[in-house]
């Protein structure tokens, strides 16, 4: 009887039929069990022995993926969303509930000594991580030449000592060395010095340049300031690129500290030290690749 909910769970939510199951009758495999309206939930209840060893799960759904033709296993469970568009979870309701909503979502109800309250469940899909390199990342320093190779658009930008000149806007590949793809924000640390008068340098996406300063400074001063900066597409094969703009002629040095991004090997593990081996490795890897081709998709059809 339990392996039979079991194996429902998973392939009567998916698949179409007949409704087979009454009240009070078995599930069936393989086809839509429909008890009908208001009538009681079916229910699978385990009693764990915790005295003394170790407490087993209630359920446990598995399917290896072995007809999958991308290499990933079909759903072991599936929650049909609850209505259409954006359907909060009652607060009503007991604490543990997990619910999909039409819009996308995945809610769970959390029970606390202070109330009842549903919460949007935290993926790839919603929410980004914050990711830190192993070490700082200097990929911007206007007084070499080796290190102004990520600028997009040196010419007619630095004068001839690589300052970058009043009033001019420099682009920064950050795809350079393949450091990050598709990124949403980055964490620097920027630092200016010899600048020829006073002034203030923005780091910003692109497009407009805004009303506000990253950093301030006084003539010939060396100073340095933390910025954070949302990251633009600069072309179809530049998709990660922030913009510098000054105004006061000045060198500027840049270091990478983080990104801000969906799934943790959109940056470059060469750069973070990640350290998963084996099948978790390969999971990571391919689970970047579809944010990565996701987003692409998105930016594509965007232009």
């Amino acid at each position: 009887m339990l392996a039979g909910v079991v194996g429902a769970t998973a392939a009567g939510a998916a698949m179409s039929g007949r409704a087979d199951a009454a009240t009070g009758d078995n599930v069936v495999q393989g086809t839509l069990n429909n008890v009908g309206t208001g009538v009681p939930a079916t229910e699978i209840a385990a009693t764990n022995d915790d005295t003394g060893s170790v407490v087993t799960p209630t359920v446990i759904l598995t399917n290896d993926g072995g007809n999958a033709t991308d290499g990933f296993a079909s759903p072991p469970l599936r929650i049909t969303p609850a209505g259409s568009g954006l359907v909060i979870p009652s607060e009503s309701t007991v604490g543990g509930d997990l619910v999909a909503t039409g819009d996308g979502e995945l809610w769970f109800t959390h029970g606390t000594s202070a109330g009842i309250f549903p919460a949007t469940v935290h993926t790839d899909a919603n929410s980004d991580s914050f990711v830190p390199l192993s070490t700082p990342y200097r990929i911007l320093d206007t007084r070499s030449a080796s290190l102004r190779t990520s600028i997009l658009n040196a010419s007619g930008n630095l004068n001839s000592s690589g300052q970058l000149l009043k009033g001019k806007t420099i682009h920064i590949n950050l795809n350079l060395n393949d450091l990050v793809i598709f990124g949403e924000a980055v964490v620097a640390n920027l630092t200016i010095t010899a600048p020829a008068s006073n002034g203030d340098v923005t780091v910003f996406p692109g497009g407009s340049v805004p009303n506000a300063s990253s950093i301030n400074f006084v003539k010939g001063q060396t100073v340095a300031n933390m910025s954070v900066s949302g990251i633009a597409e600069y072309s179809s094969t530049v998709t990660d690129s922030i913009a510098i703009t000054t105004t006061a002629t000045t060198h500027v040095i840049l270091d990478i500290a983080g990104f801000f991004v969906a799934n943790i090997l959109q940056v470059s593990p060469s750069f973070t030290g990640a350290s998963a081996s084996g099948s978790a490795s390969v999971s990571r890897a391919q689970q970047a690749g579809a944010v990565r081709i996701r987003r692409a998709i998105a930016l594509r059809d965007a232009r």
